[in-house]
């Protein structure tokens, strides 16, 4: 028979070779495997490619040289009217890095809507110091891409006429 002293020990002994076998079996468990590396992707390429947005802006007209290009035939309908030529604005308000200033805009086949101040049912015809809405597309890089070498392009879609505002009677 044992005595106590010796079971003790030989507790020890199996707690402890115990112990030893969990701490081997756990330790490959915890490792991660090697994964092998990403492609290196070009990141900057794709981060500044050249973007196309939508751009607002508006001002007091210029000059004007518009020739009708589509719809013509049914002038009753003026949604499928298409126009071609230029237009000079002052532009005074713009969103998305369109430019300020005056600005002659190209029109290949884009819409443009008239105003009608009398109501007589004729397009007026838009005179310098008429209100011009402009609405297209303009091409932009990214803010921390590299811009040597790169100029804007602006696609204009729709063109608005409004007659100058009348002043007000001072009295």
């Amino acid at each position: 028979m044992r005595t106590s002293h010796e079971r003790t020990i030989s507790m020890r002994k199996i707690a402890l070779s115990s112990i030893a076998v969990a701490v081997a079996v756990a330790v490959p468990a915890q490792a991660k495997p090697v994964k092998p590396p990403k492609p290196v992707k070009p990141a900057a390429a794709k981060k500044c490619a050249v973007k196309s947005v939508g751009f607002n802006a508006r001002g007091i007209l210029v000059a004007q040289a518009l020739t009708q290009t589509a719809g013509a035939a049914t002038p009753a309908d003026r949604g499928d009217d298409r126009f071609s030529g230029t237009v000079t604005v002052t532009v005074t308000k713009a969103n998305h890095g369109a430019p300020r200033g005056e600005q002659t805009y190209t029109l290949d086949n884009d819409r443009v809507r008239y105003s009608d101040a009398n109501g007589d049912g004729t397009a007026d015809q838009p005179a310098a110091g008429d209100r011009v809405k402009i609405g297209g597309k303009i091409t932009r890089l990214a803010k921390k891409c590299d811009r040597t070498g790169f100029t804007p392009t602006v696609s204009v879609r729709k063109v608005d006429f409004k007659p100058a505002p009348v002043p007000a009677p001072v009295s």
